[in-house]
């Protein structure tokens, strides 16, 4: 036991305070209270390295890296990506 925890227990005892151990709380994660399920469509928005989803009710993201540039998204909702050495910025 570290010097700490032996010190505090002796002050407990001390103070007349014993710690109830008896209350815990078993969890069972076979059974969660949540279930995420993704939609079909996504609105993706690019911050930094990461497209992230701001249309479902969990934010996700996937990782793309310092390479590429999100130009917009087609007909099915998936994002377009380009080289960023090749994109050229419109003014």
């Amino acid at each position: 036991m570290p010097k700490k925890q032996a010190r505090r227990q002796m002050n407990d005892e001390k103070n007349g305070e014993e710690k109830d151990e008896s209350i815990t709380e078993v969890l069972d994660f076979t059974k969660p209270d949540f279930e995420f399920k993704p939609k079909e469509y996504h609105g993706w928005r690019q911050q930094g390295f990461f497209l992230i989803c701001k249309s479902c009710e969990i934010t996700h993201a996937t990782f793309i890296g310092s390479e590429k540039l999100m130009v917009g998204t087609n007909n099915n909702g998936q994002p377009i990506l380009q080289d960023r050495k090749n994109y050229e910025y419109k003014k």
